[in-house]
């Protein structure tokens, strides 16, 4: 995992953690009450989940959707592997209305262009991860790329001219203690 220190920034994670997960296929929308169950975010009713993610001591999972094509399990395994990231790195908020959209925004980012494109509404994503990244010019494996990623993830949410870290700090009003884990759906 790369990590960067800088005098106000402290400690960035930027790459995803690739090593110590398993992943599994499931039929997560046959188990919609169980997937309710092992998320502990309030959920809509018709909710469903392409995927979840479980960090623990007895190991860690993500759980993908079987049914899902090819191009779309691995946008999702991107897309828990980016919850991991954010919670190893204390950056995941307590609000599921603005965690969820930015870690969507941050997977679209490092899931390269042709997966992107085999997918539903992919010349839609094709376009946002040109421009998250500038067209490739700002790598969010690192430290530097993954800030300049992220300053355009909040200009597209309406929080533009915030610093990163400032705006994490001023939303995350209810943050889980260092070392607390949740499952996540997508």
């Amino acid at each position: 995992m790369s990590v960067a220190r800088g005098p106000r920034r402290g400690i960035v994670l930027s790459r995803l953690p690739r090593r110590g997960y398993v992943i599994r296929e499931k039929y997560l929308r046959r188990f919609r009450t169980l997937a309710r169950q092992l998320s502990d975010a309030p959920l809509d009713p018709d909710t469903t989940f392409d995927g979840l993610l479980h960090m623990g001591e007895d190991g860690n999972e993500i759980w993908v959707e079987a049914s899902l094509s090819e191009p779309e399990k691995r946008f999702t395994i991107v897309h828990e592997l980016v919850h991991a990231r954010r919670q190893r790195a204390g950056e995941d908020l307590d609000d599921d209305l603005l965690e969820e959209p930015i870690v969507e925004l941050e997977t679209i980012a490092r899931v390269g262009r042709r997966t992107l494109s085999r997918m539903p509404s992919g010349m839609t994503l094709a376009v946002l991860h040109d421009y998250l990244t500038r067209r490739g010019r700002d790598d969010p494996e690192t430290p530097r790329g993954l800030r300049a990623v992220y300053e355009r993830i909040w200009t597209l949410l309406g929080m533009r001219g915030r610093r990163v870290e400032g705006a994490v700090a001023t939303l995350a009003a209810h943050r889980r203690p260092a070392g607390v884990r949740r499952s996540r759906g997508r």
